[in-house]
């Protein structure tokens, strides 16, 4: 039984140890990662909170819900950089208005420019701003629309504004990108990037773990077999 249970042991040892290769230098790039660049904070201005009263003769959030053409869950009161407007949302979709005359609000392409100017502190240069009608794997998660604006910085940074209500959905850089490469090969999947117990990844650490025993296991038996023979001998 030893005999092919090393055998076992060792050919599985060579398919798993590529994975378990992936794992280590996979986890050790992400632990190099200066983790405010990951974040995509080195470059973002952290702006003081907004002092500005809500101007009056605003619309009561009573009439702006009885004028919705949408069934509404929640509304939010907020500043679209100095605009005062109301954010509508429901299960299936986000949209603001103006407060003071409820017409609405779209997030167009100078918005987003003056959007990701205002929340952007480096040196470089905001390029022109790309509408994205489905979400790439950098912003996944967030609902289209979605603009991009990228910056000509030392690490290519890209901001993310939602084209719904004018959110920061996401900072990227190419620091951040190497961590998400290095996340992917962490959790074997290379599609969402998301999923980390799924059948593949489990099938690995489950391997893992069984050549970890059964080595413990031949360890044993060979110490016993050598014990064995000397007392033979």
């Amino acid at each position: 039984m030893t005999g092919w249970m090393r055998t076992l042991h060792k050919w599985a040892g060579l398919i798993l140890a590529v994975q378990f290769l992936l794992w280590m230098g996979s986890g050790l790039v992400m632990s190099l990662l200066d983790h405010d660049k990951v974040q995509g904070h080195q470059y973002r201005a952290h702006a003081t909170p907004k002092s500005t009263q809500w101007p009056t003769g605003t619309l009561a959030p009573s009439r702006v819900l009885s004028a919705a053409e949408l069934p509404v869950q929640s509304l939010e009161a907020m500043w679209l950089r100095d605009r005062p407007v109301y954010r509508l949302s429901n299960t299936a979709r986000t949209w603001l208005v103006d407060a003071r005359d409820g017409r609405s609000v779209a997030i167009n392409a100078a918005t987003a420019l003056a959007i990701v100017r205002a929340d952007y502190s480096g040196p470089g240069r905001a390029g022109t701003p790309v509408s994205l009608t489905t979400p790439t794997l950098e912003v996944r998660g967030h609902p289209a629309p979605i603009w991009r604006v990228d910056f000509d910085d030392d690490d290519a940074t890209t901001l993310y504004v939602s084209g719904q209500d004018g959110r920061i959905l996401a900072r990227r850089n190419d620091t951040w990108r190497i961590f998400d490469i290095a996340w992917m090969l962490h959790i074997m999947d290379d599609t969402e990037r998301a999923d980390f117990n799924h059948p593949l990844v489990v099938t690995a650490a489950a391997g893992g773990l069984w050549i970890a025993l059964t080595g413990a296991w031949l360890l044993v038996a060979g110490l016993r077999m050598r014990k064995t023979r000397r007392a033979c001998a």
